[in-house]
């Protein structure tokens, strides 16, 4: 008898360890699906793979499409929350969502707890938790303590400071996520609240309102404390941050430009070594040493700079002036590096399989609220960020990131463009570019650079939308009718074209000016034209006496000139 039984049991066991095998062997010799495979193939491994983890992966590709079906969705992912691992947990999660979304609460409240049980852990509890209790409730203290960083979490604090008052929801936000749309009023009303604060925690909300950028604020709330706390001298620091190493030799160099001392330009330029590990630095840099070798009448040598940028990094302000110069083509670009490389391997699981939200709320997880600060870092969580739709802070973090170098050849770094130079709202800008016949890629870097292409975005000046106009210039150059909301992407985009056509055909057709102009107004920019304007417009540009407007300029058309380059070679 007991022969028989452990035959069985052996029997088992080899058969077990077989099917592991087999599924092992059919995973090696077929990859993991992803939102590249094709619409026929996920269709099939959804339906006959043999692998069951394949059919789960292409289920959830179908699903990440039927986002506006929950029923449809909700019959795709029946039965697929089986097993443990990453996907799991998002295959419940994902569920009780559809069930809500059905209005199906006691369905929904079931999956929540079942994922709450089994995956207590796992980033996607974090949303159980958030949907399981109310403002106050055990399951929304548990949720700030076990996931503080989550966005379920940031989006609990800020409700219960709303609703329930105090400080914890202002201090939670001040210490996790003090860039949280609404945090700036819960620390406000936290500091208000908070008689018995302790020094240490006014200044945690002080240096969280400095984050926001709300100064004064910062100010009130650190109240007769004296403002020497570590945290909020750091971050009224990082706002205004003193120029670095590279920034003094350019200042120093830019100055012997202007005053025309080209040799020792050349030779200040020649002996910079601060740019190394910045390509746009370096693009810099590389520039002037041709246009300096060109003002003292070496040509050639002027060309072979000028030849070297373009292949080094044939993107931005500098690129675009090089190529004008030498009177070529833009060059051909390199083919993008894969998205899903730079990526954590599980969070390059979840994006390929288009759970951009599931992989943004893994990241900020494992981080625990720690801020990107490396190179490589920055262009992960700008990435991420960007597949959220959070431009606005999104791509600030891949500016900094090509800042510091964070591309390594030619790839990642046309990857990094196309990524700092996204297609949204496209369709507003084009129509409003052909109504107005304006350029639609300056048109496109004007937005980029005026509101990160966020058409919500209100400036402490007052400026709204895509383009940022003041309300009495939309108004000026509105078409006669109804005066839509600013924050209308289409309305906005053709006001905005509407000026910048303006503003052309006063500058002359000189798009330096016209770029100086929206920045800093037409009155101020007419008083700074001189002859440089069309004999070295390079010059001056670094001329302007306003840095920000200086800036702007380069900025804008080095944009301009990369949406040219892309929007020609985008697959």
């Amino acid at each position: 008898m007991e022969r028989g039984l452990l035959g069985i049991a052996a029997v088992a066991a080899g058969t077990a360890l077989a099917a592991a095998g087999l599924q092992q062997l059919l995973r090696q010799a077929r990859p993991e699906l992803s939102n590249r495979s094709s619409d026929r193939l996920i269709h099939r491994s959804g339906r006959f793979d043999p692998d069951p983890e394949r059919r789960r992966q292409a289920r959830l590709l179908q699903a990440a499409a039927l986002a506006d079906d929950p029923a449809t969705r909700s019959r795709l992912l029946q039965g697929q929350g089986w097993g443990g691992g990453l996907l799991p947990p998002v295959v419940l999660k994902l569920q009780a969502l559809d069930q809500q979304r059905l209005g199906h609460p006691q369905a929904a409240r079931s999956l929540w707890r079942q994922l709450e049980r089994r995956f207590s852990m796992a980033p996607p509890a974090a949303d159980a938790l958030y949907a399981l209790g109310g403002s106050g409730s055990p399951e929304r203290r548990l949720l700030l303590q076990r996931f503080p960083a989550h966005p379920a979490a940031l989006a609990a604090a800020l409700e219960w400071q709303q609703s329930l008052g105090g400080t914890l929801g202002g201090l939670h936000l001040a210490r996790w996520g003090d860039r949280w749309p609404g945090g700036d009023q819960a620390m406000a009303a936290a500091c208000r609240a908070g008689r018995s604060l302790t020094p240490a925690q006014r200044d945690l909300l002080a240096g969280g309102l400095a984050e926001q950028g709300d100064l004064a604020a910062a100010r009130r709330c650190l109240g007769t404390l004296p403002p020497q706390t570590a945290r909020t001298r750091e971050r009224l620091a990082a706002r205004a941050p003193a120029p670095g190493p590279a920034e003094r030799a350019w200042e120093r160099t830019r100055q012997l430009l202007l005053q025309r001392d080209w040799p020792a330009a050349a030779t200040s330029l020649a002996n910079d070594r601060s740019s190394d590990g910045s390509p746009p630095r370096e693009a810099r840099r590389r520039f002037w040493l041709g246009m300096t070798a060109a003002l003292q009448g070496r040509r050639q040598e002027a060309q072979q700079q000028w030849q070297t940028l373009l292949r080094s990094h044939p993107y931005g302000y500098y690129a675009w002036r090089a190529s004008e110069r030498l009177q070529t083509a833009p060059p051909a670009l390199p083919a993008a590096a894969e998205a899903s490389g730079l990526l954590p391997p599980a969070l390059a699981r979840l994006s390929g399989l288009n759970l951009a939200e599931e992989a943004w709320e893994h990241w900020r997880t494992w981080r625990g609220g720690t801020p990107a600060s490396s190179p490589q870092d920055l262009w992960r969580e700008g990435q991420l960020r960007l597949a959220v739709g959070d431009r606005w802070i999104g791509l600030a973090q891949l500016d900094r990131a090509a800042l510091a170098g964070a591309a390594r050849g030619p790839a990642e770094q046309a990857l990094l463009e196309q990524q700092r130079h996204p297609l949204s709202y496209q369709h507003e800008l084009q129509q409003a570019a052909s109504a107005t016949g304006v350029d639609r890629n300056l048109l496109t870097a004007i937005a980029r650079q005026e509101s990160r292409l966020t058409p919500t975005v209100h400036s402490v000046a007052g400026a709204v939308g895509l383009m940022q106009l003041l309300p009495d210039t939309a108004r000026m150059v509105a078409p006669p009718g109804p005066f839509r909301p600013l924050e209308d992407p289409g309305w906005n985009a053709l006001l905005g074209a509407r000026y910048l056509r303006q503003l052309l055909q006063e500058s002359g057709r000189e798009p330096m000016l016209a770029v100086a102009s929206y920045n800093a107004g037409p009155g101020a920019a007419q008083g700074w034209v001189s002859p440089d304007l069309r004999g070295l417009p390079e010059l001056w540009a670094e001329a302007i006496p306003y840095p920000e407007t200086r800036h702007y300029v380069k900025t804008v058309l080095g944009n301009r000139w990369t949406y040219r380059l892309l929007n020609g070679s985008r697959p």
